[in-house]
């Protein structure tokens, strides 16, 4: 009977080894592998402003031009008006007249890639002598000039050749790219020439008279900027 419950106090022994060793096994001898990902951050930074000169704000053309200071000796007014309108805020063009666009004023340094885009419309309305097409303004775009001509026959294609020619200054720009340089980017001009010839003097003087019967030429530019982030 003894003899009986040693082996049972032994078999008991030995179970409860083999749970224990299996238990240890179970943890100290297993496979553990580790790590972590992780990151931030910000949006990028746009703060592109376009600040625009429309209405009654000299954008291209005036109520009154000063004559050149070449055309003065030292001892003269420089500063002589030569065309004035006879109403305030009303633009005009004259022979001897000229001007340069000043239409915006862009700021910013964008993180991101962007597209300055131009978009041009011009309108010439009149400028009709004796019934042919007649426009004594030149117009240069980024030191490309623009004139009537035996290509630029016609308004509508005087029109298209200069919005074209405007719209050509379109460019992207690279990520941190300040824009203000963008500014100079895009320059147009226009003149009228005081004297060429008689042929011209005569037709010049009748656009001057229609004027005065009410039935003036015209001519408007606007030009729409564009800048949006590159895909």
């Amino acid at each position: 009977m003894k003899k009986n419950v040693m082996m049972r106090i032994a078999s008991f022994l030995m179970v409860a080894v083999l749970l224990s060793t299996c238990a240890i096994s179970g943890t100290f001898a297993k496979y553990v592998s580790t790590d972590y990902t992780q990151d931030s951050a910000r949006v990028a930074k746009w703060g592109v402003t376009i600040t625009g000169k429309k209405g009654t704000e000299n954008t291209m053309f005036s109520d009154s031009y000063k004559d050149t200071p070449a055309t003065y000796t030292a001892n003269e007014d420089l500063a002589t008006i030569t065309v004035q309108a006879d109403t305030q805020n009303t633009n005009v063009v004259a022979p001897g007249t000229n001007s340069t666009l000043s239409a915006f004023a862009i700021t910013g340094t964008p993180e991101v890639d962007v597209t300055v885009t131009y978009v041009a419309d011009l309108t010439l309305t009149g400028w009709q002598v004796d019934g042919d097409f007649y426009c004594p303004i030149v117009f240069n775009v980024n030191g490309t000039e623009i004139k009537q001509d035996a290509t630029n026959n016609t308004a509508a294609l005087l029109e298209a050749a200069v919005e074209a020619e405007i719209e050509a200054a379109s460019a992207t720009y690279h990520t941190n790219t300040d824009l203000s340089a963008v500014n100079d980017d895009l320059t147009v001009t226009w003149s009228w020439a005081f004297e060429v010839d008689d042929a011209t003097n005569a037709k010049d003087t009748k656009l001057g008279n229609e004027a005065v019967t009410g039935s003036a030429s015209n001519i408007a530019l606007k030009v729409d900027v564009i800048i949006a982030q590159v895909d």
